[in-house]
């Protein structure tokens, strides 16, 4: 049975009378402030970090760990079929889109890899003026967001192989797939999965949430911004990741075959969702004929990925927002703006090209926007003008495009340092370390004091 908490054995079991339902128990449902704050009395404890004995502790942590990734990455688990039916009943997407995205989530956790991380997290903990190396704390309380299915996998990862104690607070919108996840771990080794626990209950169940914060623990918290903020003013031991997008820069003139299947790929994988589905595509162009190649052949690959990965079922709601963005766009073009609007039937995909695009709106279900930009610096100004929501930027430039714009891109003062930077077709598979990116996770992983 697939149960929505995963707690250590060792420790203080759940109440009972769990609401059982196809297959899987809600047992967290009987959650209160005082068994809450008795199990998170007896599950905090002092972090391994790299004090005594953590050389053999963090060897054994990436063992198990890449060990659970090969699992899943080929859904060779005991509960592989009942975890997909109910993340494709809790979320509306399709068996296939689940599939891909946790082979996705586990693609780059082999254990070299994690063993290659904590080495690096190791060298920048080193003897240097500054930063200052601190102690890692007692307890991390993460806050999972539910946009997309396994979000917290990375971060959880990354907290158990410096075996710090973490406590999850489960995503209510798939609250199945990271207590499964850790069961596999506990099969592959129960030591290294007892610093690790995830319960599940609602944003409006705040006495459990306070029962927690009552610790006073280091705080990971995921989610929109609205939730960050609500969390800023309980604890100044704050990881907070909010609201933030991605984007591609393309050049219609770059030598990739793949490059329409791979931008398709990115924006189809998990609905376009995530912070790392590019919500626009910068094309460096000013020749409205390549814009208009560029979407057709950009359209063609979005019909094909919709037949290789499924949509699942959308809501009246969903529907109604991918309408409502068309016909936005189609008021623009009647209005005699340069727009070019390519539309499945149905609501399947939507591509989309403008001369101004929106970057603070939100757009989501397979709406690709492409936005023709007549010079690498009109792209830099895009991206310092949203410099503290990016957090990817995929490029495929000609040569020359490339020689310009990574100089710039990359010098010592550039405030884009934070950004996940990679390619077409690779947003939705991130290198283990991606969250590096952000200072805030740079202090919590390596315990410093200032970075």
């Amino acid at each position: 049975m697939l149960r929505d908490f995963f707690i250590p054995d060792n420790l203080q079991k759940l109440p009972t009378h769990a609401l059982q339902q196809a297959g899987v128990g809600y047992e967290s449902a009987n959650l209160s402030p005082a068994w809450l704050k008795q199990f998170t009395e007896k599950f905090m404890q002092p972090a391994i970090g790299f004090e005594k004995g953590a050389k053999a502790w963090q060897q054994r942590a990436a063992k198990a760990w890449s060990q659970v990734a090969q699992e899943w990455r080929n859904l060779q688990f005991p509960e592989a079929e009942a975890l997909l039916a109910a993340l494709e009943a809790k979320t509306g997407l399709s068996r296939k889109m689940l599939q891909e995205a946790l082979r996705n989530h586990f693609w780059n956790m082999q254990e070299n890899v994690l063993q290659s991380w904590l080495a690096q997290v190791r060298k920048d903990r080193g003897p240097r003026n500054l930063p200052i190396a601190a102690a890692y704390p007692e307890l991390v309380f993460l806050v999972a967001a539910g946009n997309i299915p396994g979000v917290a996998i990375h971060p959880v990862v990354q907290l158990s192989l410096l075996g710090i104690p973490t406590l999850v607070k489960n995503a209510s919108a798939e609250p199945f797939l990271l207590p499964a996840i850790l069961s596999s771990l506990a099969r592959h080794d129960p030591e290294v999965a007892s610093r690790i626990a995830a319960l599940t209950w609602p944003r409006d169940a705040s006495t459990l949430t306070e029962a927690v914060l009552a610790f006073n623990p280091q705080l990971a918290i995921f989610g929109d911004d609205e939730t960050i903020a609500n969390f800023e003013e309980r604890s100044e031991q704050l990881a907070g990741f909010g609201d933030r997008f991605s984007l591609a820069l393309v050049s219609p003139d770059a030598d990739e075959p793949s490059l329409f299947d791979n931008l398709a790929y990115d924006i189809c994988m998990f609905e376009q969702m995530g912070c790392m589905s590019p919500q626009a595509i910068l094309l460096l162009t000013d020749d409205w004929e390549k814009v208009e190649h560029f979407c057709q052949e950009l359209a063609n690959s979005m019909a094909k990925m919709s037949e290789k990965l499924p949509i699942g079922s959308r809501t009246p709601a969903q529907q109604a927002a991918i309408q409502q963005w068309r016909g936005a766009y189609a008021a623009c073009c009647a209005a005699g703006e340069k727009v070019l609007l390519l539309t499945s039937s149905g609501t399947k995909w939507t591509v989309v090209a403008a001369e101004n695009i929106d970057l603070d709106e939100r757009v989501a279900y397979r709406f690709a926007r492409v936005w023709p930009i007549p010079s690498i610096n009109k792209a830099m100004s895009i991206l310092r003008r949203y410099e503290i929501q990016l957090q990817a930027l995929a490029t495929s430039l000609t040569l020359d495009e490339t020689k310009m714009f990574f100089p710039q891109f990359w010098g010592v003062d550039t405030p884009f340092v934070h950004i996940v930077d990679t390619f077409p077709g690779s947003m939705q598979k991130p290198v283990f370390g991606w969250m590096d990116q952000n200072k805030a996770w740079l202090r919590l992983t390596r315990a410093l004091i200032e970075w």
